[in-house]
């Protein structure tokens, strides 16, 4: 198979374009890339000058970059455990006429149409939507320019930014502020572990973002004051030395030189967030390191290079070497799975050529709490994951708690097991989860001063044991009067969605107005309102079973229960079941309850009489049922497509922090449905796991190339997509860089 790949579709090339000839024919042992310069032409016997079949691709000189890339990821044979050094010398020669290629078409503006629309079809499939410019000057409602300030620069703050057009921002005064003075595509921050993808390729500058729609203050958030509405800032007024660019520029407490400085806001767009979890564990912040930020990544690769270069030294015994080289990942998410994974394919693929002596030695270990790897996956995907690690030789440690981690061995039980055994290691790697953010808690506090006296239903919500923000449908903060969105980490989509109605549900069923619900009167409203309510269906399937009622019809809803549904105007539609499986709103997001727990959670809630129940005990058994709604996943999908969501609400121009402008635009826009494109994770070695809705799981080495293809067209920017496309290919030919700079 032979692939032409040209930067124009006639033989004869424009100026500034750049071709590609690959040939993988009979008569050669790998693809052969040949670089045409841009006053050079495609020659027409090029097809007559190798034996097999060929394809010519034509596009514009930059879309021949990516259609490159993939190219030497789909055809260049997999490396072996054992290649040799001489073996990649002579492949690195018969490409790098490419790869010097590839890199001047990167540099081009002009980008093939084709390419572009796959790009913005993927970008799309990302929750990426970059909002339109071109129609008449909008003017908000208001009549004035209401001051919108977004804090952070993540999934959530970048995505609303990008879909906000420049014409709908013209509508308001808006100010980023954020300690990072980027966006980073958390996704690939594991391909970073050891520098399959360069850092400074999956980062964004937030100023290319917001240019032309908004102002960017590089300072962090200490406080929110709801009432005043006003967000206080610091940062360091800078360095005690000039020469000295390290220093703490987000200082904590009263520090000689500290900047402060409020920023008044109408709308304030909370996107923080959300930390690491270390559980309390003593040792962890000391010694393991975290993997959110891209300094966390570059300090894993600075800590890995560092310790091969210590086991290589003469002094170093068998046991410094066993110990140094023994890397241990804690957490079993996406995060953990591919910062190993990332490891592997270094310890395979370039440790046994820079260090041949150590290779023995290497042991990458990966501590689960749980018995699954990626258990939020497929289990035929988590299966699939532990079959990859076990065949590269990665210790699974499941059912293992990390009780502390000191300076050279961390500290473990298994499962109940109270004894406790140690392991040695050189880097610890923590992955185990997050945690709100600080300021959150402190936002919380706040809100909860405003609701005191006004809303006991908001002060409950905040109050309320969950990570994040509690929000409404539309990811207005409770109790925030309409002035405050939250979205990504930072935020929880989450309801009363029966409390707030317990009033009036109560009298709808108590008929005979005796101010108690006997359990058939509680079957019958749970039964009617169920597809209303959607965490009331097992309810009422348990109550069915347990409760009968001689005048009920076939469908098994008595009289009553059928007013109640058409009350709700409740109507079932054949393709609701299918299109939950993608499409959702945090309703249809329910835990499943057994009977057995219906059954006892009843009992407990019914104090005085087992065969009815008052109206404070109906409240506290729709509290508890509410407490089965499921909030959307802590992922960067959820968060992209929020953050996409909330720019159309503002784009209407409505919005201005104030309850009339909320309820005016939440009468007229729909609540938030997160669309559930699927789950992907890098398992190691070229393979991937896809989870896909409908579709089901998708392992293997072409999920491998599709997962590269797709993290790659999902950047934000052409920068990206062609920064991150070259380091696929680089990192696939001449291996990973481990550098100390």
């Amino acid at each position: 198979q032979r692939t032409f790949v040209c930067s124009t579709p006639s033989p004869a090339m424009a100026a500034g374009s750049t071709a590609f000839v690959a040939s993988s024919g009979g008569h050669v042992a790998a693809p052969t890339w040949l670089a045409l310069s841009p006053h050079q032409h495609c020659p027409p016997q090029a097809s007559s000058s190798f034996v097999g079949p060929s394809v010519l691709v034509a596009t514009s000189g930059a879309a021949a970059t990516a259609v490159a890339a993939l190219l030497a990821l789909v055809a260049w044979p997999k490396r072996g455990r054992q290649r040799s050094w001489r073996a990649r010398k002579s492949a690195r020669k018969s490409i790098v006429a490419a790869v010097a290629a590839a890199a001047s078409a990167a540099k081009l503006s002009a980008f093939g149409r084709a390419f572009a629309l796959g790009a913005t079809v993927a970008g799309s499939v990302a929750g990426i939507k970059e909002g339109t410019d071109g129609g008449p000057p909008r003017t908000h409602k208001s009549g004035g320019k209401p001051k919108v300030v977004v804090l952070g620069s993540g999934w959530g703050a970048a995505t609303f930014m990008k879909g906000l057009s420049k014409d709908d921002a013209e509508m308001y005064d808006i100010k980023v502020i954020s300690p990072r003075n980027f966006f980073l595509y958390t996704p690939l921050l594991p391909a970073c572990t050891m520098g399959s993808v360069e850092e400074r390729s999956i980062v964004t500058p937030v100023r290319r973002l917001i240019e032309g729609k908004a102002e960017y203050l590089e300072a962090k958030c200490e406080s929110i004051d709801t009432l005043k509405k006003v967000v206080r800032c610091c940062r360091a007024g800078g360095p005690a030395r000039s020469n000295d660019v390290n220093y703490e520029r987000f200082p904590e407490g009263d520090v000689e030189g500290k900047l402060t400085f409020d920023v008044e806001y109408d709308i304030l767009i909370y996107a923080v967030g959300a930390q690491t979890n270390d559980f309390n564990t003593p040792g962890v912040k000391e010694n393991a390191f975290f993997f959110k930020e891209v300094q966390d990544a570059h300090k894993v690769r600075e800590k890995v290079t560092d310790l091969f270069e210590m086991a290589s030294l003469p002094t170093a015994t068998k046991e410094d070497r066993d110990r140094l080289l023994s890397f241990v990942v804690v957490g079993g998410g996406p995060t953990g799975v591919e910062v190993a994974a990332d490891l592997v394919d270094f310890a395979e693929r370039d440790a046994i050529d820079l260090y041949p002596k150590l290779r023995e030695h290497i042991k990458i270990t990966l501590i689960n709490t749980g018995d699954f790897l990626l258990s939020t996956y497929d289990q035929s995907i988590s299966k699939t994951c532990m079959e990859v690690f076990q065949e590269k030789g990665v210790d699974v440690m499941a059912r293992c708690q990390v009780v502390e981690v000191g300076s050279e061995e961390i500290k473990m039980k298994r499962g109940n097991e109270e004894e406790l055994f140690t392991l040695p290691y050189g880097c610890v790697v923590w992955a185990a989860g997050n945690k709100e953010h600080a300021l959150t808690n402190q936002l919380k506090a706040s809100l909860i001063e405003k609701n005191e006296g006004v809303s006991e239903l908001n002060v409950r919500s905040l109050k309320a044991p969950v990570r994040g923000i509690v929000t409404d449908e539309h990811l207005g903060v409770r109790g925030s009067g309409g002035s405050i969105f939250a979205l990504g980490d930072a935020a929880i989509v989450r309801h009363d969605r029966t409390e707030p109605f317990a009033a009036k549900l109560f009298k709808a069923a108590d008929l005979n107005g005796n101010g108690e619900l006997d359990l058939l009167e509680l079957r019958e409203l749970f039964t009617g309102a169920a597809d209303e309510f959607p965490q009331l269906k097992d309810y009422a399937d348990y109550l069915k079973e347990a409760v009968k009622d001689p005048s009920e019809d076939e469908s098994g809803k008595t009289g009553l229960a059928k007013v109640i549904a058409d009350a709700f105007l409740l109507q079932k539609l054949a393709f609701r079941k299918a299109l939950s499986l993608t499409k959702q709103q945090v309703g249809d997001r329910t835990k499943h309850q057994e009977k057995e727990a219906i059954a006892a959670e009843i009992d407990q809630v019914l104090e005085h009489d087992k065969s009815s129940m008052n109206f404070e005990e109906f409240r506290r058994l729709l509290e508890s049922v509410d407490k089965n709604l499921q909030p959307f996943p802590p992922t960067a999908q959820v968060a992209a497509q929020q953050g996409k969501y909330l720019a159309t609400l503002l784009a209407q121009g409505v919005l201005d922090g104030v309850q009339e402008s909320y309820a005016e635009t939440m009468g007229s826009e729909p609540v938030f449905s997160y669309f559930h494109k699927g789950s992907l994770a890098y398992l190691g070695g070229g393979s991937a796991a896809f989870d896909l809705p409908i579709i089901g799981a998708v392992t293997g080495p072409a999920a491998g190339v599709a997962w590269k293809l797709y993290e790659t067209s999902a950047q934000l920017s052409w920068k990206n997509r062609a920064l991150v496309g070259l380091d696929w290919v680089k990192s696939e030919i001449f291996g990973r860089d481990n550098s100390l700079i």
